[in-house]
């Protein structure tokens, strides 16, 4: 064998090295993606989750905020105040989820199946009310959003608590 073949021979070795690499590489960035999104879905649900116990646990704030979404105007003072902080972090949890399904970091389906909540809300006049008077904290592309699909038929609010089961 002469040093040309085996110059050759380690070229072709060295070639087939780099693509076994690569496809290696190939599936452990497929691999760091999904696992990326699983995280990113996960940390998803427990926020909504986190932000449903909150309102849920805390005396009459489901109430203030169910209330205050249908007529901000309609609560006290103190409420007022309450429902404002309550609706920033339920209107920012779910702009944190619309940015990373735009990013694709959170499945498409994540987001098809939460939107209708976060609109159902977004569309009552309270809620109306107090995102009018917050445009400036939320990102462009999540307005963009909620301007495109102001009305929805999923109910928000006491509507939702006056829902009985059919037989």
């Amino acid at each position: 064998m002469n040093w040309d073949a085996i110059g050759s021979l380690a070229e072709l070795i060295g070639a087939a090295a780099v693509v076994v690499s690569l496809i290696y590489l190939s599936f452990q960035v497929r691999s760091g993606t999904r696992e990326l999104r699983t995280n990113t879905r996960d940390l998803a649900f427990q926020k909504l989750m986190e932000f449903n116990y909150y309102v849920m646990s805390e005396p009459d704030l489901a109430w203030i905020f169910q209330s205050g979404c249908r007529d901000f105007q309609s609560l006290e003072e103190k409420e007022r105040a309450r429902l404002v902080h309550a609706m920033y972090s339920f209107f920012k949890m779910f702009e944190n989820i619309y940015l990373h399904y735009l990013d694709k970091s959170v499945d498409e389906e994540v987001w098809v199946h939460n939107s209708p909540m976060l609109l159902a809300y977004a569309s009552q006049p309270g809620a109306q009310f107090y995102l009018s008077h917050r445009r400036e904290i939320f990102d462009p592309r999540f307005w963009d959003f909620l301007e495109k699909n102001g009305e929805t038929n999923v109910p928000a609010g006491h509507v939702v608590s006056n829902l009985r089961r059919e037989n």
